[in-house]
């Protein structure tokens, strides 16, 4: 009796074609050096969400660092009745199907995971911080409403 060797075929492809088509999250993320997301929050919005301090968060790769092992992004915010552009530096790199990125000098950690339309940016459980000229503000973890992000992707002269 003669077996047929297609249905043990088709049952190995997807291990064997799955490396071939596996991309890591800093690189579905960030292709290129330009890359960039931003979203901006309209009065509606926050309206709606009155404890949320951000009105506008950006982030993309540090100029001269996207081929370091490590990589470091520029994170950016402006917040709510505050016209000030406060910037922090990330840095990433992939564990498991996510980007996990620290602020530097222990101000905070975020997740970026790859959506069909840009990244989810989840705050780490202690918050973020941002130093600007009025002072330090602490976004999410329990001081206010920012804790997940819905970043679409943007044109890199769209962020700051």
């Amino acid at each position: 009796m003669r077996r047929s060797a297609l249905p043990l075929f088709l049952a190995v492809l997807p291990v064997l074609a799955a490396p071939a088509f596996a991309e890591s999250p800093r690189d579905a993320l960030f292709p290129t050096d330009a890359s960039c997301y931003l979203r901006a929050y309209d009065s509606a919005h926050l309206a709606s969400h009155p404890d949320q301090l951000v009105k506008e968060i950006a982030l993309g790769p540090e100029p001269g660092s996207f081929e370091a092992d490590v990589l470091v992004l520029r994170v950016t915010v402006r917040l709510r009745g505050d016209a000030e552009l406060r910037q922090a530096d990330a840095y990433c790199e992939n564990t498991g199907g996510t980007l996990s990125c620290g602020l530097e000098g222990d101000a905070g950690w975020f997740q970026l995971s790859p959506t069909a339309k840009g990244a989810r940016m989840e705050v780490g459980r202690d918050g973020l911080g941002f130093e600007g000229e009025t002072g330090f503000v602490e976004l999410g973890g329990g001081q206010s409403d920012d804790e997940v992000f819905a970043l679409p992707a943007v044109p890199a002269d769209s962020c700051p």
